[in-house]
């Protein structure tokens, strides 16, 4: 590996691009028109260029001016140098144009299942030159992945002042009961309604389980479940068979199960937060920022009230 030049022993873009054009027309002058620029600059910058060197790059004739050893083998590293500079130029702009890109997306795998593919299709319909990645996981694994440079957006709830993550508030979402239609509850519905009601509701381990606790306990109610599960699908299926109330966020209409009715749950109105997460201090990438807009807008979709 070539050993990496000083500044000051680095030639400029002005001695490059004047070095290559003389090469390429045998010519000051018709390399200048080529420049748009005097002939004398042209030539200034060639002496420059060779002066840093410490070569002649030309052998100059009143006739014509011809490559020496030195120029030629100057001029095929220059111009390797120049077309991969004009490469890394055009990959950046293509970048901040999204005609190209890598984008990985994390999130919890209801939403992964249900919101997540429509998303990710209109999306990828708008920009088909990025590619998306999805992973489904739970919270903890979400932050995980973020922290270790693994993924570039996680979606979900998480704690609000988890240390090393910025959040970005995409969907305020209120809990809400999925009843079997033959189950008889009151409109509005409270939790204090539910007493005496089997309830389905997540495990303990989920994020999920705490606002259904505060809404039990507000209501001063004893939380008895008929069953605790570990996944939203799982709760709705359960509910869908008529085997009890599930207690979930209003995000899990998604599922479009049949028989089941969503009811707002008031008394107290328990609201939550969807957020994007990314690592802080680490810049979005164009197509990170630009998803996390259009995934606002389609979120919000499920929640009238967000």
């Amino acid at each position: 590996m070539p050993p990496n030049l000083r500044p000051d022993l680095r030639p400029n873009m002005r001695q490059l691009e004047a070095f290559l054009a003389v090469a390429e027309h045998g010519n000051f002058s018709r390399a200048a028109e080529t420049l748009g620029m005097a002939q004398p600059g042209v030539s200034q910058a060639v002496r420059d260029l060779e002066a840093l060197l410490g070569q002649r790059l030309f052998d100059r004739t009143t006739r014509q001016v011809v490559l020496t050893a030195a120029g030629t083998a100057f001029r095929d590293g220059a111009q390797k140098g120049l077309e991969a500079l004009d490469m890394a130029v055009a990959g950046a702009r293509d970048l901040g144009d999204l005609r190209r890109g890598h984008l990985r997306l994390a999130a919890p795998p209801f939403l992964a299942a249900t919101v997540l593919p429509g998303v990710l299709a209109g999306f990828g319909a708008g920009h088909p030159g990025l590619t998306l990645d999805l992973a489904d996981n739970s919270t903890v694994q979400i932050m995980d992945l973020l922290r270790r440079g693994k993924a570039d957006l996680g979606l979900g709830t998480f704690p609000p002042d988890e240390a090393g993550l910025s959040r970005r508030v995409v969907l305020h979402d209120e809990m809400m009961a999925f009843a079997p239609t033959g189950f008889h509850l009151p409109t509005p519905l409270r939790w204090a309604d539910l007493a005496g009601v089997p309830v389905i509701v997540l495990a303990r381990s989920s994020a999920l389980r705490l606002p259904v606790d505060l809404g039990f306990e507000a209501a001063g109610i004893a939380l008895k479940p008929a069953f605790e599960v570990g996944q939203i699908a799982t709760a709705l299926a359960l509910a869908s068979a008529g085997l009890g109330v599930a207690l979930l966020p209003g995000y899990a209409r998604a599922a479009r199960h049949h028989g089941l009715v969503a009811l707002d749950l008031t008394a107290p109105l328990i609201r939550r937060e969807v957020a994007l997460i990314h690592p802080t201090g680490r810049s979005l990438s164009p197509a990170a920022a630009e998803f996390s807009d259009y995934l606002t807008h389609s979120l919000r979709r499920l929640a009238p009230s967000g």
